[in-house]
This record gives C-alpha cells, sequence and structure tokens, in this order.
C-alpha cells in the first residue's frame, strides 16, 4: 500500500484547523451571531436560478475527463470553457492520428436575458498544428490561448487569438512569451491584470503582466529559483494604483505590493495583513463593483481594506439552495445584490465516503437578491458548524425545518473567526499533532464556553461531542427528554447511554463511529469485549510480536486510557484520582510504553503502491476508529477475516468506544431549547436515518443500520474495496481477498453492543496529566505525589467552570 507522508497530513490538518474557527471577522475580533434575532422583510435573502449550460460535448463519444469553468461573465453573457479528451480506439495509428479529432475545446456563451446557450468549438478557429491551451472573455470578445509545434525546427510558439463568437471572425492574433495559462484576469481602475501559470519549468511560477490604460505592458516576474509556487491570489486594490497579492510557496505564503504604474514589486510584512485569514487569498475573487470578496464553506465575504475588516455578505443559509452545493462553488462575478456561483458536483461512490469524476454534474447559480425575506417574522436559531460545514442529509433536515416552522428559522454559523494553527514543520511524530491538537481544542472550547456563558453562544452545536469540556449543564442542555421513547429494539440506545456524562446528554450522536482494536474474538480477555492490563500485555508479546499497535508515547498512552475510565475518577464535577484503576493504568504505562513514539521519518521510510500483482499483507490487529461499513470491511480484510471490534486496555476489561461522528447539542442558553429540540428529533425520524446509512455511515436505527450493510456487502463483493490510500477507480475488478457476509454485519452489530462509553476528550484535563504524569513514569516522584499535584490541579479547573 501508498503510506500517505504524515509531514502532508500534518499540514493538511494544521490547515483544517485554521479553518475551522475562520469567519467573519471584524477587525480579528469576534462578531455576534444572531441567534435570537427577528427576521425582518429587509434581512437579506437571495433567489436563485440555476442554469441549465450545454457544453458542447458529444454525449454519443466516451469521455476521456472534461474540466468546466467560468471564464468572464458580462451584463449579457455568462461564458464558460470546458476542456477535455474524448477516449481513444484501442487500434488508434498513432502515424496519422489528429489529437484535434479528441480534444474536447468548446466556449459556451449563456445568453442572460433569453436563456439560450450558444456553442463554439474552438478547434474550428485554429490551424492543424495549433493546440488550445486555454480561454478567456472579455468586452465582448472571445480569445483563444494557443501552443504551435513546429516539426521542422523542433520549437513550440505561442499566441492569442482574438474573435467574435457570433461570427468566430478572427479579430486580432498576439504573440506570446511563453505557453503559460491566463489563471485569473481582471481590471482595476484601467488597468489590465493578467495572471499567468507556468507550469512548464523547473520550479512553477507566476508572471502578471500589467496593460496600463494607455496601452503600456508591464511584466512582473514572480520566478523563485530553488522553490515552487502553487497557487496566486486574486488582486485585491490597496488604492487606485497598488495592489496586494499573495503565492502558496513549498515553505509558507508570500505577499507582495505591486505599483501598477510602474510594474515595482515589493515584498509585504504579512504582519500588516494579519486581519485578513490566510484562506482569503485561496478564494479570493474581484467583483464587478471593484470590491475584493472570499468565500468560505459559511459563504461569502468582502474585503474592507481601508478599515482593516471583512463582513460577511451572504450566508448560504439565505437561500433555498442546498448548502453543500454551494460551499464547493467558486464565484464567478459578483456585487452586493446579485452574484453567480459555479463549480462541479462530484458524486459520492456507493457506500465510500469518497466522490469521484465519475458523472459530475458542471452547475451554474444565479443569485439576485429579494426584495423582502420569505421568512420574515421568524425568530432565528443559530447553528454553530465547524466552518459552516454539514453533511448532505443534515442541510436537507435544515432546510426542511425552514419551510415547515412557523416561527423558527436555522441559520449555520462558524463565527469564531481568530485563526487557531500551529507550526507544522515543528510536528514529527503523532505526539507532537496529538499536542497541538489539545492547544486547539482548549482555545476552541474556552472561546465557545466564553459565549454561552454571556448569553451571547450559537443556540445548537454541530460535532463538538470531543470537546469534553462543555459537557456540563453550564453550557449545554440535558438531551434526555427528546430521546426517552426511544425503543432499544429499533435504536442503539446504548450508544446513546454510553454518551452520557454523570447520567444527562449533552450531545447526541446521530452517526456514530466504533473505536477499538479489530482482531480474532478469540483473542479477547476473559470479558469478552476488551482487555485488561494484564491482558492486553499478554496479547501484546504473543499475538503482536511486542510491537503495540496503539503507537502513542507514554504521556499520550495515559491520557487515552485515563479518558476511556474516566468516569472512575471525574463524577459531577470531583475528580478523584486515588481510585485503585488509575494505578493500574500509571503502571502499565510505566513499565509497557515507550517514552516518546517514533518520528514520521523512521517510522515511514518506505512506500509503495499496491498494484493488486502480489498479496497484500495483513495484521492479526489494527486500531479502527470506524465510522462507515467501508471502514470496518477494510480493517476485515487487512486481518484476514478478523470480525470482533474490542476494547483498549484498561481496568476492568471493558469493551470498545463510540465516536460522536455527527452529533448535535443544544445550548443551556438556548433562545428556545424545544424548538432546537424538534430539530433534534427530526435527525431520527426514520427518512433521515436511512439515507444517512445509504451513505455508508453507522446511524442510530438499527433497521435503516442493517438494511444499508446488507447492500454495501453485495457492493463491495462486486465492485472490491478502495485500495489503501489510493483513489477509487469504478472500473477497477474486485480485487478482495475476503468474502464480505452478513454475518460479519452481525459481529459488527454485536461489538456496538458492547460499547458503554464515549469517545470524549476534555483537553484541559489531558494537558494537565500529560504536564505532570512524567515525573512518574521517568521514576523522578512516586505515584502519590504526582496524583495529589495531578488531582488539584484538575479540581481547580473542575471548579471554574461551576
Amino acid at each position: 500500500m501508498k503510506k500517505q507522508s504524515p509531514k502532508l497530513v500534518a499540514g493538511v490538518l494544521a490547515v483544517s484547523m485554521a479553518l475551522s474557527v475562520a469567519a467573519c471577522t471584524k477587525t480579528g475580533g469576534q462578531s455576534k451571531g444572531h441567534a435570537g434575532k427577528k427576521i425582518t422583510n429587509d434581512m437579506p435573502w437571495f433567489d436563485a436560478k440555476a442554469i441549465e449550460l450545454d457544453r458542447g460535448i458529444d454525449e454519443s463519444k466516451d469521455l476521456e475527463y472534461s474540466y468546466t469553468e467560468i471564464i468572464g461573465c458580462d451584463e449579457k453573457n455568462i461564458v464558460a470553457y470546458t476542456m477535455g479528451s474524448y477516449k481513444m480506439p484501442d487500434n488508434v495509428d498513432w502515424s496519422t492520428v489528429d489529437y484535434r479529432d479528441y480534444q474536447v475545446a468548446t466556449a459556451s456563451v449563456y445568453n442572460r436575458q433569453t436563456g439560450e446557450t450558444k456553442v463554439v468549438d474552438l478547434s474550428e478557429v485554429v490551424s492543424d498544428s495549433d493546440y488550445i491551451e486555454s480561454a478567456n472573455f472579455k468586452d465582448g470578445v472571445l480569445s483563444a490561448m494557443i501552443s504551435t509545434f513546429d516539426e521542422n525546427t523542433y520549437e513550440m510558439t505561442y499566441k492569442q487569438i482574438d474573435f467574435d463568437f457570433e461570427t468566430k471572425e478572427i479579430l486580432d492574433t498576439k504573440t506570446r512569451d511563453s505557453g503559460g495559462q491566463i489563471e485569473k484576469t481582471c481590471e482595476i481602475n484601467g488597468y489590465l491584470i493578467e495572471i499567468e501559470n507556468n507550469w512548464n519549468q523547473e520550479y512553477t511560477s507566476y508572471v502578471m503582466y500589467i496593460t496600463s490604460p494607455d496601452g503600456e505592458r508591464r511584466t512582473v516576474d514572480f520566478k523563485s529559483e530553488n522553490k515552487n509556487m502553487y497557487l496566486f491570489s486574486s488582486p485585491i486594490p490597496l488604492s487606485d494604483t497598488e495592489i496586494l497579492v499573495a503565492t502558496d510557496t513549498d515553505t509558507d505564503w508570500e505577499c507582495y505590493t505591486i505599483d501598477l504604474t510602474t510594474g515595482q514589486k515589493t515584498t509585504a510584512d504579512k504582519k500588516d495583513y494579519d486581519w485578513m485569514d490566510q484562506t482569503v487569498f485561496y478564494n479570493s475573487f474581484l467583483g464587478s463593483d471593484g470590491i475584493p470578496y472570499y468565500t468560505l464553506p459559511s459563504g461569502v465575504f468582502k474585503i474592507d481594506v481601508k478599515n482593516k475588516t471583512t463582513e460577511e455578505v451572504f450566508n448560504y443559509s439565505w437561500c433555498g439552495v442546498n448548502r453543500n452545493i454551494l460551499m464547493n462553488l467558486s464565484v464567478a462575478d459578483i456585487d452586493e445584490d446579485s452574484f453567480i456561483l459555479y463549480g462541479t458536483q462530484y458524486v459520492q461512490s456507493a457506500f465510500r465516503q469518497i466522490y469521484t469524476s465519475m458523472d459530475a454534474d458542471f452547475s451554474i447559480y444565479e443569485f439576485t437578491k429579494a426584495d423582502k425575506n420569505p421568512h420574515a417574522g421568524k425568530t432565528i436559531l443559530e447553528l454553530y458548524s465547524s466552518y459552516g460545514y454539514l453533511e448532505d442529509k443534515i442541510s436537507d433536515v435544515i432546510a426542511k425545518y425552514n419551510e415547515n416552522s412557523t416561527d423558527y428559522f436555522i441559520e449555520v454559523s462558524s463565527r469564531y473567526s481568530k485563526m487557531i494553527t500551529y507550526d507544522s514543520t515543528n510536528i514529527e511524530s503523532e505526539d507532537d499533532m496529538e499536542m497541538a491538537s489539545l492547544n486547539y481544542s482548549t482555545d476552541v472550547t474556552n472561546k465557545l464556553a466564553m459565549d454561552i456563558i454571556n448569553g451571547e453562544g450559537p443556540d445548537m452545536f454541530m460535532d463538538i461531542n470531543y470537546y469534553g469540556q462543555l459537557n456540563n449543564e453550564t453550557y449545554l442542555a440535558d438531551l434526555s427528554p427528546y430521546v426517552e421513547k426511544l425503543s432499544s429494539d429499533k435504536y442503539f440506545t446504548n450508544v446513546i447511554e454510553a454518551s452520557k456524562v454523570d447520567g444527562k446528554l449533552f450531545n447526541l450522536p446521530v452517526c456514530f463511529s466504533l473505536e477499538g482494536i479489530q482482531t480474532d474474538s478469540a483473542n479477547a480477555g476473559a470479558s469478552g469485549t476488551g482487555f485488561t492490563t494484564d491482558e492486553y500485555i499478554r496479547f501484546l508479546d504473543k499475538t503482536l510480536n511486542g510491537k503495540d499497535i496503539i503507537s502513542s508515547g507514554q504521556k499520550y498512552y495515559f491520557v487515552t486510557l485515563f479518558n476511556n475510565m474516566q468516569e472512575k475518577f471525574i463524577s459531577n464535577g470531583k475528580a478523584d484520582f486515588s481510585a485503585p484503576e488509575f494505578k493500574v493504568l500509571a503502571d502499565y504505562v510505566k513499565d509497557n510504553v515507550q517514552e516518546q513514539n517514533t518520528d514520521w521519518d523512521e517510522m515511514y521510510n518506505v512506500s509503495y503502491v499496491y498494484d493488486g500483482s502480489e498479496p497484500k499483507e495483513t495484521e492479526p490487529a489494527v486500531y479502527s476508529s470506524c465510522y462507515s461499513y467501508f471502514n470496518y470491511f477494510q480493517s476485515v480484510e487487512n486481518t484476514n477475516g478478523a470480525t470482533a471490534v474490542l476494547g483498549i486496555p484498561s481496568a476492568d476489561g471493558r469493551g470498545p468506544m463510540v465516536g460522536a461522528y455527527t452529533s448535535v447539542a443544544i445550548s443551556a442558553q438556548a433562545t428556545n431549547k424545544d424548538a432546537c429540540g424538534e430539530f433534534v428529533k427530526m435527525l431520527l425520524s426514520d427518512e433521515v436515518q436511512k439515507d444517512m446509512a445509504m451513505s455508508g455511515i453507522f446511524v442510530l436505527n438499527r433497521e435503516a443500520f442493517k438494511n444499508a450493510g446488507k447492500e454495501a456487502v453485495a457492493v463491495f463483493n462486486k465492485e472490491g474495496l478502495e485500495p489503501d490510500y489510493g483513489y477509487y477507480d469504478a472500473y477497477s475488478q474486485p480485487n478482495n481477498r475476503v468474502k464480505f457476509t452478513e454475518e460479519q454485519l452481525d459481529e459488527l452489530e454485536n461489538a456496538i453492543l458492547t460499547c458503554s462509553k464515549m469517545s470524549s476528550e476534555d483537553a484541559a484535563i489531558s494537558l494537565i496529566l500529560i504536564e505532570e504524569m512524567p515525573a512518574y513514569f521517568s521514576g523522578q516522584k512516586d505515584l502519590d505525589s504526582v496524583v495529589k499535584i495531578a488531582q488539584d490541579r484538575v479540581q481547580k479547573v473542575l471548579d471554574e467552570r461551576k
């Protein structure tokens, strides 16, 4: 199998952490949400129109690939360019083949008044020796960027052909310096700015062309001799003649200011722009009104350079389109009263949480501000979701709730704006990443807790179960009244019970994961569901050949075991580490666990791609955190048929934990708890649970869980599982070593029924244990001394929350 670069994973996690609290800002501060506000007629609402676009693809031919993007808009037209290739026959004659016969290069001009589309085949405009690299549309003129190979001189030349899309008459032909692709074009105060990506060099770089109002053209080179540039932002005007741009390199983002009158490039101090989240640079766009905008998964924002603020102008809740469609789209054109979003809607492959380009749809939505808000008179219930992301089915439920409720309207927000990240260059192991994650969790929970206490927080929360600090009545409401009538015959009520803290349900797992050690059931300890620490030592020596599948270093390993048995040490706001179970866990870690885990560079010094030509390696056990049938059956295959999921080492041999893959919580200060409770109950309806199960994830409804599982078994046996860390190919043949069966589903269900503890972590408490316990593990202090200090510190934290 191909092992993913851990440093890459660390970098991605760093970005995701940054995104997870990035939203609407006011000078780097935190804006208040709309919780409890009455919707008035003049509050923004946008009517949406889906645009059907003919892309000019020959449906009688098989496509190899295609990609469509908007290349320009004006008051009359929206123009899209589609590039791609048709499949060549197996018996193609390579000596005579005309590649243009298989190239897709069409411009689709959509008339905004008539709704009609005119398709222009750009290959008809160029000569036989020309290859169309890209296209552009501006001021009513369609332009094709052409590369031409001279077979006599073996030289490549480049040009731009401008023509009238109505008549195909060539208006102008211009020589270009290189074959780079023009990625962005905009006009600022009469200056035409073109940004070209030069990918065909040793290091990928960018060039900016500035054409002044008098026609003078200047070139600004961003080439670096020793690093690649991957992304280049749209220009952000700082004045009439100065712009800010940024580029993402191998090492970091770099910012520059450009004087449009001279073409002078100056390296900018990023601290001068730290009031902007760096995600601005990923998705910035200059609107037709001359104002710079950017998108986040929660909505569209405008940038006010003068006042150093960003402001939300369109929350994806303010229209009738599923927000999960919108969050994957890009801006084609925008002003404060209307905008156009476009992009490709990728399709989720059956029962796999991956998306493929097979059967992908290209979508365009045109939004215009409505004269009045159709939900006027309703009260807003603010639902916080990390950076605005929701499962598709959750978004559907919100839309249904808003349509049916006469009194309340759910608005999704991600308003915690401070960018929380860490230097990924310092993360060299899983221990390092765990520490960064704990610091992040502490910061997020502190922000949420403070707002809730002050009555300024959201009404509801998605997916905050892992922020254990919030699991008490000071912050969250008890959801037990909304699930008390659920039957254990129909629902996994043990999962709900496992989610309770001191008898109260603060987070409801709408969908859940199963976390533990997947292995043969014969390896279980005396309990049949897990291992005591002594039993795990024998399992480690006998079955695992001394190689622990829990790879953490001592202090993080201990915290994992502590959290698994937390109710033994903390109950009703009281910490008691004198319990014998605490010593059992501490002694096990001291005597059997490595001080630090292995650095990634050492752990992953060999990587390869599994191509199906040889049997895959299997393990006697794996640490499993499965939230879907795909995850579970992948572990079944990787363990050569092992179906039991057992608990991690504990003092009592308890079973595996459940995790909240998708959870919902209600604020203790919610505008109306029962109105929020109606939304919670909708998430548990048969229809919603069935739909979510058919996407492949574990749900509380047992019938939906079982029926979807049977279909997953059939699909995986027919199509095969995705190669580890590979990309699912819809045309690949099954290469499973293990035949999947409904009996394995029964084993999965039995493992779920043994769960009695929810995986959750109080980051503040974990950090205390990480600081104090090494003194015992290293022999510097006895356990009693460490316990006294750690317990006192934890109790102070707990007391501060009352």
